[in-house]
């Protein structure tokens, strides 16, 4: 059975919303705090964390950037807070995905179900692949563990800016629109915003130039973004 961490500090709705899923055949735990969700995330495994932006003690965005030092985890960002420039800041610090209060609980429900599908089929596609890392010239992007490795120095990747990388990776000096990325990436997740995509490759970009000193990720004007200039 999957087990999530709700992160809400509404006790009403929190209650709501984990009645709904353990419906579903999730098991749900609740936390009210922002302290109280780093505890119960170092003590407990956990398959996907729901965390509201506005709580006590710390505040979601805090939580997000303290989970995404140590782990990959799915998180869905919930808040009253629906300006693009505040989808971005969630998305900067590795949310995996956001919705705006009031929300239909069938909008999460698909929401969650997006990113369960998305991450067992990032594991299935690591277990059965014959090589368990990609290589760009210094660089090796490692499936098994969603890690950049430089010189034996590496750095951690959520699961989008692992498939980000890994498309990439992939086809290196070809070049991808972003409404490409995004269909291969967010999918149906979220309404198309070009942004999404640039946070992504920004951040992924910050990562890799910090690890190795070098630029990999190259913006095309009017077309898109290749890995490795091009030829």
């Amino acid at each position: 059975m999957k087990r999530f961490l709700l992160v809400e500090d509404e006790k009403i709705m929190a209650k709501n919303i984990a009645f709904f899923l353990e419906r579903e055949g999730y098991l749900v735990e609740i936390a009210y705090d922002g302290e109280e969700a780093l505890v119960r995330f170092a003590e407990n495994k956990y398959d996907l964390i729901l965390l509201d932006w506005t709580l006590p003690k710390k505040d979601g965005l805090e939580v997000c950037k303290q989970i995404r030092k140590e782990s990959t985890i799915p998180i869905i960002m919930i808040t009253a807070k629906g300006e693009i420039y505040d989808k971005v800041i969630g998305l900067e610090l590795g949310a995996d995905d956001y919705i705006v209060k009031p929300f239909d609980q069938r909008e999460l429900l698909a929401r969650v179900h997006v990113l369960l599908r998305r991450q067992e089929s990032n594991l299935e596609g690591r277990m059965i692949s014959p090589e368990s890392t990609i290589h760009f010239e210094d660089i090796i992007l490692d499936r098994e563990k969603l890690l950049i490795i430089y010189m034996n120095e590496t750095i951690a990747l959520t699961s989008n800016e692992y498939k980000l990388m890994e498309i990439l990776i992939k086809k290196p000096y070809n070049v991808y629109s972003r409404e490409y990325l995004y269909e291969a990436v967010w999918g149906g997740m979220l309404m198309y915003n070009e942004r999404t995509v640039d946070v992504t490759i920004s951040r992924l970009r910050k990562k890799i130039t910090d690890l190795t000193g070098k630029k990999y990720f190259y913006s095309i004007r009017g077309m898109g973004y290749s890995l490795g200039e091009r030829l």
